[in-house]
């Protein structure tokens, strides 16, 4: 039984395509033509013509459709709806119609040229030899642009179809899928009914594989053909391209064609000064109508159509003034190529390097002009699309009567006018933009138009931006002035350059300053015989004066008011309170001690453990040199604040003392004079007053005398030397004299006149004590 089931299953799979080949569809129409296969011979395919079998096929689909329709009409004399097969069918006659033309279009465009008239007249013209005129340069640059415009919009347009074929490969393996499921569910059908049905599915499937099929060989014709024009165009683009980079350096403009241009640009102004006088001239009557419909009593509309009619007219009133305000903006576009053309005429008419240099700052500026105004342009042509879509909403969602129909429909027309007029302005914005950047790359680095005098150029526009630098405005400051009871307010800019210059002043005076100082300290320690470190303290602080009047000078040169740092005094304030108290307590201080010289350099001074010479009085310190020679920072504060021993404040003159001992029984007097004659015979000890010896104490060991004398002190002189030098003289000359200076002495007296006494105790545990030792 399997075995059978299986023989039948087979011999049904091997009669399906006997029973494909009687189906209702015709034979040349449900067969599509096959395709020449890589490695096959080609003259099957050389000898079918693809027109004559379009043809072919479009007559076959347009007979079945019709017969369809027929078919159709005597089955049911009422209109039914459209089936599947009717819309296949239609679909089917529309991809052959669109094949045929497809091909036509594809022999026509192989046998023609797609090079225009104005195209082949420019490259015949700039093909000669130089020098080139520039407004057939800009002519070529228009048709080059537009050139690769077209050829970048057939590289999307061929994307998109090769994507769109991707898609369709698959469409058509799918329809093929359905077609083969079909044909196997028909040869497996069981009763009439089944069957008819099936082979209804199957003609559907098949007519779906050959729709697949045809659309898939239209995207074939329709890339083939944007290929061929590819083709066709790149030889010109490159042509043109050749030509341009030939051309461009060589161009020039002549007069005629400049004041040609000039007479086209002055008719473009007076047409649109003529609109403009009709637009007002309109929007005058405008304005009457609605003044007059204004003044209607609302009792005499009762339908609202006064109403209506005003609602437009204000529609309309506005659209006349927003388009005034374009035409306005055109004719400053206008006017402004004017001068743009006049600039481009005086570059092209000099070699000077300077003339060309200004031509590119004024291009430059115009085109920075037209760069402000595109967002606005472009916003603006935005809200006005805005509105028209939001009225087309409006009119189509609405149920309107004919009346209300017609307002609306002419709102929409007056808001499309808004549109036009912004997009009239943003192309000729567009086109001037497009030809001052075209020009200023011409005068720019990268063209040779400059020829030897191009490094010049170079240098100006440096010096330009270097320029722009220098006067660029950083901030501006308000300065008042009262003038006659009234207060003047002028403002000031600062700029880089005048923070630049007024720095370099400064640095230029304070060493110009610097220099004098120096050399006024100077003639004051020869001349003037003025201590050496009191006239470096002196320039000090004349220098920190003379920066200050300097900075005064400096800024009101640069007229730069001072109310420029007022923003700051804030926060100076705040740090002088906080941050600089310290600074300022001891810069203070040292004035006062420079005014009052109560300590001055050269002095000798004892602080809080320090002692020595004061070498330097600085702004916020003063050094001081000890006797050790280690120097010590003194802030000025602590002369203020702290006790100071000034050594040396009204003369060098100190007192010293020398304490000395003899032996007991020495003679006294003589010992004094021996002392005393050390003082006066030693050179740094003053007469006045005379050395002094006193008779102090009687020691424990020595009889004590006290050698009292005077010494000057300065910077070669030291008390403690002259301390050494009497000791010396003092212990030599006492000896000579047998006078001894005793050392400290004990004497031990033991009483013995009884004798000690001797005891034995016992410790606790019983046993004895021994003696002891100092007992025997």
């Amino acid at each position: 039984m399997i075995f059978r089931r299986l023989l039948v299953g087979l011999l049904m799979l091997l009669l399906a395509p006997l029973a494909y080949a009687q189906l209702a569809l015709p034979k040349q129409f449900s067969t599509t033509p096959k395709a020449t296969l890589p490695g096959e011979s080609a003259s099957a395919a050389a000898l079918a013509d693809p027109r004559a079998q379009a043809e072919a096929l479009l007559a076959e689909a347009r007979r079945v459709q019709e017969a369809e329709r027929l078919k159709d009409a005597q089955t049911s004399g009422e209109e039914r709806p459209t089936t599947a097969r009717q819309r296949l069918l239609d679909r089917l006659v529309l991809l052959y119609g669109e094949r045929l033309k497809l091909l036509d279009e594809l022999e026509a465009m192989k046998k023609s040229s797609l090079e225009t008239a104005s195209q082949k007249a420019l490259l015949v013209e700039l093909a000669g030899p130089p020098p080139y005129s520039a407004v057939r340069t800009d002519a070529l640059r228009d048709e080059y642009d537009a050139l690769r415009e077209q050829l970048k919009s057939l590289a999307s347009a061929a994307r998109a179809l090769e994507a769109q074929q991707a898609s369709l490969i698959d469409a058509r393996q799918r329809a093929a899928e359905a077609v083969r499921l079909a044909e196997d569910r028909l040869a497996r059908a069981d009763g009439r009914n089944q069957v008819d049905k099936d082979r209804n599915n199957r003609e559907l499937a098949a007519l779906r594989r050959q729709q697949a099929e045809a659309e898939l060989s239209t995207i074939a014709l329709g890339l083939d053909l944007v290929h061929l024009k590819q083709q066709k165009l790149q030889p010109i683009s490159q042509e043109m391209q050749r030509l341009l980079a030939q051309a461009l350096p060589k161009q020039r403009l002549a007069k005629e064609d400049f004041e040609r241009q000039q007479a086209q640009l002055r008719e473009m102004l007076a047409k649109v000064s003529t609109e403009i006088d009709r637009m007002v001239a309109e929007n005058g009557k405008r304005a009457a109508e609605h003044t007059r419909l204004a003044a209607l009593p609302q009792a005499s509309d009762p339908r609202g159509a006064t109403a209506r009619r005003l609602q437009l007219i204000d529609k309309q009133m506005e659209t006349d003034r927003l388009s005034l305000m374009t035409l306005t903006w055109l004719q400053g576009m206008i006017q402004l190529a004017s001068d743009a053309w006049g600039q481009r005429y005086v570059a092209f008419s000099s070699d000077d390097a300077a003339t060309r240099q200004a031509v590119i700052v004024a291009l430059s500026q115009a085109s920075r002009d037209l760069a402000s105004r595109e967002d606005l342009f472009r916003e603006l042509q935005e809200s006005a699309r805005i509105e028209v879509r939001q009225q087309e909403q409006r009119l189509d969602g609405a149920v309107l009567d004919a009346a209300s129909a017609a307002q609306e429909s002419a709102i929409l027309d007056t808001l499309k006018k808004r549109v036009q007029a912004y997009q009239r302005v943003e192309v000729a914005g567009a086109r001037l933009d497009r030809q001052l950047k075209r020009w200023l790359d011409d005068f720019g680095f990268r063209a040779e138009s400059g020829g030897l005098d191009n490094w010049k150029l170079g240098a100006l526009q440096v010096v330009q931006v270097l320029k722009g630098v220098w006067d660029f405005e950083m901030f501006a400051v308000e300065d008042s002035t009262h003038v006659d009871g009234r207060t003047v307010t002028v403002a000031y800019g600062v700029t880089v350059g005048k923070s630049i210059g007024a720095l370099a002043l400064f640095v230029v005076g304070y060493w110009l300053f610097s220099l004098l100082s120096a050399r006024l300290q100077g003639l004051m320690v020869s001349r003037f015989r003025v201590d050496e470190q009191v006239a470096s303290v002196i320039r000090r602080w004349a220098m920190i004066v003379l920066a200050v009047v300097l900075i005064i000078f400096i800024l009101n040169l640069a007229r730069i008011p001072l109310t420029v740092f007022a923003f700051m005094g804030g926060a100076l304030a705040i740090g002088v309170g906080f941050g600089t108290q310290t600074i300022i307590k001891n810069v203070i201080s040292g004035i006062i001690v420079l005014f009052e010289r109560k300590i001055r350099v050269g002095d000798i001074i004892a602080l809080d453990g320090v002692t020595g010479y004061v070498t330097q009085v600085d702004l916020r310190a003063s050094t001081v040199r000890g006797f050790d020679g280690v120097e010590a920072l003194v802030p000025n504060s602590s002369f203020l604040e702290n006790q100071v021993v000034n050594w040396t404040y009204s003369n060098a003159r100190i007192r010293r003392e020398i304490r000395i001992g003899v032996a007991y029984g020495s003679p006294v007097h003589d010992a004094a004079d021996i002392v005393r004659g050390c003082a006066d015979d030693h050179g740094q000890v003053l007469k006045d007053p005379k050395p002094e010896v006193f008779f102090e104490d009687f020691g424990d060991n020595a009889l004590l005398l006290v050698l009292v004398y005077w010494v000057e002190l300065g910077p070669s002189l030291m008390g403690r030397r002259v301390d050494s030098d009497l000791r010396y003289a003092m212990e030599k000359r006492l000896g000579s004299a047998g006078i001894r200076i005793p050392f400290p002495q004990r004497d031990l007296h033991v009483d013995v006149s009884q004798p000690l006494p001797v005891r034995v105790t016992q410790e606790p545990d019983g046993k004895p004590t021994p003696a002891d030792p100092r007992a025997r």
